[in-house]
């Protein structure tokens, strides 16, 4: 009860730029299922925002998506490598098995 009375407190700019750090965090940890989620729910947080700070609120969001973009690159270069071994090994076994 108080955590969801803290957040009708908070304001939307607040909310928004939490949910941009736990993004990032989940992004970190490779959750990505959850980032895609939470991406969608962000930008509807973003109408929330006053539009008169609604600049500054989204050069932070931009700078946040930025690092969960490197991540994501990141991630995918992690999953090439080891699919490419595993196609190694899958040559390898089929080259011995062929003998």
């Amino acid at each position: 009860m108080v955590a969801s009375h803290a957040a009708m407190t908070e304001s939307p700019q607040s909310v928004v730029l939490e949910m941009s750090e736990h993004m990032q965090a989940l992004a970190a940890k490779g959750d990505w299922s959850e980032v895609e989620n939470l991406a969608a729910r962000l930008r509807g947080a973003l109408l929330d925002v006053p539009e008169a700070e609604r600049r500054s609120v989204l050069m932070a969001v931009h700078r946040a998506t930025e690092k969960v973009a490197a991540e994501a690159i990141s991630a995918r270069s992690d999953v090439t490598g080891k699919l490419s071994a595993l196609r190694r090994g899958q040559v390898a076994t089929k080259a011995y098995a062929s003998r």
